[in-house]
């Protein structure tokens, strides 16, 4: 009897260590700074939000568990997947294709 119920707790316990770890909790962002209604200071989100943002919007986000800030700011679609620094523009980069082309 005593092994049964081992096993029963080590299977519950298992099953909630399964839970912790499968939780959206673990990859989040926590917005820390924002001047945009629709993302409030302490708000928690999943890293894959995407932030569509007009001209003079600004939210920081605090992503967890790395405990890195980054910072969205300006008119269009910001994500933490974009490389650090924005995004750039594609017409910009098709005028610089188009200018090694001609050379």
């Amino acid at each position: 009897m005593s092994r049964y119920l081992a096993f029963i707790g080590a299977s519950l316990a298992a099953g909630m260590l399964g839970a912790a770890f499968s939780s959206p909790a673990l990859a989040d962002l926590q917005v820390i700074e924002s001047n945009v209604a629709a993302y409030k200071i302490g708000t928690m989100l999943p890293d894959n939000t995407v932030f569509n943002l007009d001209t003079g919007d600004r939210v920081q986000v605090l992503v967890l568990p790395s405990k890195q800030t980054r910072v969205f700011e300006g008119k269009g679609p910001h994500s933490v997947a974009e490389p650090r620094g924005g995004s750039r523009s594609p017409t910009a980069r098709r005028n610089s294709l188009n200018r090694r082309a001609t050379k």
